[in-house]
């Protein structure tokens, strides 16, 4: 009977110190497709180890993360990154749904020769040098 006691009392405690770490969960939707999911964006937690991708549904999930402030950061190719800042509480999950919108991209200003230039090439040189 004192065996059997004494392991409930184990296990219990064992539940206890199971339950001071978070997590952090959520989806991550492509704002250019009306907010289809987004697959396969990398999600991590700033200056630490933990870092995950979102499946086919956009979801992604971090467990096991000690209490505290970090900065999730989300990031996809050809999309701009985005960076949350997040509290992790114990025996917490946190739940996040965050949209990344394409990256605009500037092209230089275009100039075009003029027809003296196209008749003269070495100007053409010279003038593309200045």
């Amino acid at each position: 009977m004192k065996k059997t006691l004494f392991f409930l009392a184990f296990v219990c405690t064992l539940s206890l110190f199971a339950q001071e770490e978070g997590a952090i969960k959520g989806t991550v939707y492509d704002m250019e497709m009306n907010n289809e999911p987004l697959l396969f964006a990398d999600v991590q937690i700033k200056d630490t180890k933990f870092k995950t991708q979102t499946n086919f549904r956009g979801n992604f999930e971090i467990s096991n993360i000690e209490p505290g402030n970090y900065i999730l950061k989300i990031t996809f190719l050809g999309y701009e990154a985005h960076e949350i800042p997040v509290q992790v509480t114990a025996s917490n999950t946190l739940q996040i749904t965050q949209g990344l919108q394409a990256k605009t991209l500037s092209l230089p200003e275009m100039t075009f020769a003029d027809e003296n230039t196209l008749q003269n090439p070495e100007t053409a040189l010279t003038s593309l040098d200045k």
